[in-house]
Parts: C-alpha cells; structure tokens; sequence
C-alpha cells in the first residue's frame, strides 16, 4: 500500500516538476532563429534519422515529456548543459555535452542505469529522441502551454485515512 502511494506521489511530483520547468525552460527557438542567421527552418537534426552529431545543444534546451513503455519520461537540459531525467521513480541528473554529438552523462542516485548514457539523435523545437546505451529510446515532446502528452497514468484515488483522535 505505500508503494503505491510513493509512485503516485513520485509520478505526481515528476509531472509536476516538467510542468513548471516548461515555464523556466528555453521557449520555442524562435527568437535564436535570427541569431544563427535568420533562418527559420528547422534545425538539420530534425529528422530521426539524421546523424547525432546534426544536434547542437540550443536545439535540445528546454523541458521535454512523454511516455516509453507505458511510463512518463521527462527530461530538462538547460542553457549551461546540465541535464536532469525523470522516470520510473528515478532521477538522475548530470550534464548534455556537445562533441562529434549531444551527448547526455547522467548519474541516478538509486543507482539505476537505464539513462544514464545517451545521444540525441533529433531536436526539432517540438521533439527530441533520445537513444541510451541501455538500448531505449525516448521519443519526447516539448510541452505547450498547460497540455500533457497523451497517455500519461493518472494518480490513483489515495486511500482514505483514519480518523484523528
């Protein structure tokens, strides 16, 4: 009964964290358009299928949700390259590093390896893939405005407690 409280609580609290970093996160790329040229198409990594190393950090800045494997991801990287993903109740935090490609070094204070080493294969402004050495990928959507991702679990209803004397 209290793992089952601890993950809805761990589930809220990490839906929770991706809503309000959405609001502290880069926004939607628009504004750096001008600053890398002008152009306001797409950046090269927008494709799945483009080679990692066509994903520049600006590109992956930003909070990112969705769900693999029928479990909620969320993963931040912020301006200064430091990285934190939520899922499955674990967190692991460390930094996304550009090189020949983005690179994510994590570490999860549980233990857990599943993301702690992975390349960002696409960053579109809207989508980000990430593949991880464990062998997932996560496909993950940048939130807009107050909208989740579909198929996110909902908490389950919380037991009632006994009255207080």
């Amino acid at each position: 009964m209290q793992k089952l409280v601890r993950n809805g609580v761990v589930a809220a609290a990490a839906l929770a964290a991706a809503v309000a970093l959405t609001a502290c996160g880069s926004g939607s790329g628009k504004s750096d358009d001008a600053d890398k040229g002008g152009s306001t198409a797409p950046s090269a990594g927008a494709s799945p299928d483009a080679g990692a190393g066509s994903v520049a950090l600006a590109d992956a800045e930003g909070s990112w949700i969705g769900v693999t494997d029928g479990k909620p991801v969320t993963l931040t990287i912020s301006k200064g390259g430091h990285a934190v993903v939520v899922s499955d109740a674990h967190v692991c935090q460390g930094t996304a590093k550009e090189a020949d490609s983005l690179t994510l070094d994590l570490t999860c204070k549980d233990g857990n390896t599943d993301r702690t080493s992975g390349t960002v294969r696409a960053a579109d402004g809207t989508k980000l893939v990430v593949a991880w050495d464990s062998g997932r990928t996560d496909t993950l959507a940048k939130p807009t405005g107050s909208e989740l991702p579909p198929g996110l679990p909902s908490i389950p209803p919380l037991p009632s407690l006994p009255p207080q004397p």
